[in-house]
């Protein structure tokens, strides 16, 4: 299946044996219409995938779970371009949560939670555990209340990927979702030829 908007700006959902490639192509002469039919068209696919979560197979609810997280995270690079504003994404144990980058009246900027329909995290009927690698090395998860618990002004939560208004996202990263017996596992990262690829983990598929 093949979806795309132009020449100048696309979108393009593969499906290539294991591997789920979420193809956008980012250039700088894009039209705020074909940016806008971008974001309309990612938009749709995550309700399609939201709906597809009800599916109480553990397979696929870990692979529409994963397939979700990365369209979410093209359409927050979309958003960041097309709002000309910084978005992130941080990640828990068993969640995850976006964040925007606002400035007081003081002009200080911070990291805020974002409140948006699309740009969320919807919990699935099956639990599920999070791993992530930023630039090749593992960090360490921890529960939102407990965060939110020890974040102070001069060290606030921040995001662990960054999505630029220019739009790039960074650093480079690698998350990996699965079900709590670990028996189906995919993975999320930054692709070669591509911003965000999602792929099942060998012998997962």
């Amino acid at each position: 299946m093949a979806i795309s908007t132009s020449t100048t700006g696309s979108l393009r959902l593969r499906t290539r044996g294991n591997k789920l490639r979420l193809t956008r192509s980012v250039q700088y002469g894009f039209t705020l219409i074909e940016l806008l039919v971008t974001i309309t068209i990612i938009a749709i696919l995550v309700g399609v995938v939201t709906i597809n979560l009800d599916f109480r197979n553990a397979g696929k609810t870990v692979r529409n779970t994963a397939l979700r997280t990365g369209l979410l995270m093209d359409l927050a690079s979309d958003q960041a371009v097309y709002a000309r504003q910084q978005f992130g994404i941080r990640f828990h144990p068993e969640s995850y949560g976006f964040y925007v980058l606002s400035t007081n009246d003081s002009g200080d900027e911070s990291w805020q939670p974002l409140e948006d329909k699309q740009l969320r995290f919807v919990q699935p009927d099956l639990a599920m555990e999070f791993e992530v690698d930023i630039s090749g090395l593992p960090i360490v998860l921890e529960d939102l209340e407990d965060e939110l618990s020890s974040a102070t002004e001069e060290d606030p939560l921040k995001p662990h990927v960054i999505f630029l208004s220019n739009g790039e996202i960074f650093p480079d990263f690698r998350v990996v979702i699965s079900d709590s017996d670990g028996d189906y596992r995919y993975a999320i990262e930054t692709g070669d030829e591509v911003p965000v690829l999602v792929e099942a983990l060998e012998g997962d598929a």
